[in-house]
């Protein structure tokens, strides 16, 4: 057929914007009725679909949280039901609109992610799911890439190790890589296997079980990192079976907080900033200023409250757990240290430059509780001839380094610096 006839023919059947009567393409423009159709169709699932995405996730995100999280939830819940609302009433070229800006918006967050990923340590601060354990009450998930099969943070389970780090949060390597955690900086440093037992929220009663474990392993030493602001609380609220739903609140709101780059990085701002924080004290320091919560001091100031009974009978469960680790460990052969780690308040009271007598009594009272513990702690180590380091003269000092040890916000684990700090202590 002939150019000019199937112009014609466009021409008779209404394309007449995209052939012109001499049968040359012009413009490649659709028709009025179907520009509308594919405008108002398209737009309309758009918005539909970003309506019920937005309403989905706030319903997840607002359950199981607090006030202000179930405000913030319900008000994304009115937006999406306004984008729904759009999707039924508002005319072709809105609804088109509203879905450009989605879809633009959507593209934004997925290079952001790429971005964040790629030129930064985001995402940071994750806490693994955990899966029960019928001892230890709780083992981190090892579907996790950085989780052996045993449920510990390594590469790999082994059967048998150098040296075996027992601890918690401080030894599994919180806010930081897995290959930042203080056994593995051990072990890079000393050209031998050295297994972390570590695991967010252990205590001195997991410690003892843990011991047994380990000398199985044949080690030549076994390193107890014995956290001094909470552990005696971990004896005293027992061996519980946990895991990260519970732990957490809320796993939806979890995994955009810790597990994307972009939930990371903005729960961070908010943390740092002066309207997202929640009451405290700010820390000063000429290089390296830190904010601690009123929440976190009578948190951790009451787990170091030797007054307190179930303080007390907890600090006397300690010293058997740490006579009875030392027992085992002679009779395997093992040479066993405990590692004393302080809260990251006392690291900075013990530094020059922290302005120490501005401190709320508050602050000061936890401190000197720490410090009288620590004091005690160190005598029954004594006493049971157990080697033990301690870490606070040489945290204090690094704390004047260029390198920030522990994170500007209220955060009492330290940063890969601290790690390190950790690391060159322990090693021989």
């Amino acid at each position: 057929m002939p150019l000019l006839e199937i112009s014609n023919v466009a021409y008779n059947m209404g394309l007449y914007d995209l052939f012109s009567r001499d049968g040359i393409v012009r413009e490649i423009e659709l028709p009025r009725p179907l520009q509308d159709l594919t405008s108002g169709f398209i737009g309309t699932l758009g918005c539909w679909a970003a309506g019920l995405v937005m309403a989905a996730s706030a319903v997840m995100y607002s359950v199981a949280g607090g006030l202000t999280t179930r405000l913030l939830g319900l008000l994304i819940l009115l937006a999406a039901g306004m984008i729904c609302g759009i999707a039924r009433t508002a005319p072709a070229q809105w609804k088109l609109r509203f879905t450009a800006v989605f879809v633009s918006l959507a593209i934004a967050v997925v290079l952001a992610e790429i971005v964040l990923r790629c030129v930064t340590s985001f995402p940071i601060n994750t806490t693994p799911p955990m899966v029960p354990h019928p001892q230890l009450g709780y083992v981190l998930d090892p579907k996790l890439d950085d989780v052996d099969d045993n449920g510990f943070r390594n590469a790999e389970a082994v059967t048998e190790a150098a040296i075996v780090a027992i601890g918690d949060t401080h030894t599994q390597g919180f806010n930081a890589a897995a290959t930042e955690a203080w056994p593995q900086l051990l072990s890079s440093a000393i050209g031998q296997t050295v297994y972390n037992m570590g695991v967010g929220g252990y205590g001195p009663l997991q410690y003892d079980l843990l011991v047994t474990e380990a000398i199985k392993k044949k080690p030549q030493r076994i390193v107890i990192g014995l956290y001094v602001g909470n552990d005696l609380g971990d004896v005293a609220r027992g061996i519980q079976e946990r895991d990260s739903e519970r732990e957490i609140d809320n796993s939806f709101r979890h995994a955009i907080k810790f597990h994307t780059a972009t939930g990371s990085a903005l729960t961070h701002l908010v943390k740092r900033s002066r309207y997202g924080r929640p009451a405290g004290f700010e820390i000063p320091h000429a290089r390296h200023p830190t904010y601690v919560s009123y929440e976190r001091i009578r948190s951790i100031s009451g787990d170091m409250d030797l007054t307190d009974p179930p303080i007390v009978a907890a600090y006397d469960k300690t010293a058997q757990v740490l006579a009875h680790a030392k027992q085992s460990c002679d009779a395997a052969g093992v040479r066993l240290t405990v590692l004393l780690i302080p809260t990251r308040e006392s690291v900075y009271f013990q530094n020059a430059h922290s302005g120490q007598s501005s401190w709320p009594n508050e602050l000061q009272q936890m401190v000197q509780r720490e410090t009288e513990l620590r004091t005690r702690l160190q005598v029954i180590l004594q006493q049971q001839q157990v080697e033990h380091i301690d870490l606070l003269p040489s945290l204090a000092a690094a704390l004047d380094d260029e390198t920030p040890v522990y994170a500007p916000h209220d955060e009492g684990h330290p940063l890969a610096a601290g790690y390190r700090v950790y690391a060159a202590a322990v090693t021989p």
